[in-house]
């Protein structure tokens, strides 16, 4: 019986990597990834699958309360021309120091991506 729950774990597993595998361009990253409270962060990314025009919403608890999704900080960033995004957001000097993850949604659906932001005093 544990055999076959764990055949089945990893069929679970390979097919949810097949999409990443067959060259998805889902990608996200912070410049810096490690920053002082108070500084700039610098997101960009791809959204591969949604459509120029569209709205990325890279969230984070880390981010300013501008925007939000499901009650979490959210930073708006435009699709471009081959899915790229790209935005830029101050972290707040009131923000707790440590590490926090960050990801992006867009049309509806969560990229399955994530990325992680260190906040230091």
């Amino acid at each position: 019986m544990i055999r076959r729950a764990v055949a089945a774990s990893f069929a679970a597993v390979a097919l949810a990597v097949a999409p990443v595998a067959s060259g998805s361009l889902v990608a996200l990253a912070l410049t810096p990834s490690v920053v002082h409270r108070g500084g700039t962060v610098h997101i960009k990314g791809n959204a591969d699958g949604c459509p120029k025009g569209d709205t990325v919403f890279v969230l984070s608890r880390a981010f300013v309360h501008t925007h939000e999704f499901a009650g979490v900080s959210a930073v708006l960033a435009r699709v471009r021309a081959g899915g790229a995004f790209h935005a830029t957001t101050m972290i707040p000097r009131t923000r707790k120091p440590g590490r926090y993850t960050v990801t992006a949604r867009c049309g509806g659906g969560n990229l399955g991506i994530a990325a992680h932001l260190t906040v230091r005093r």
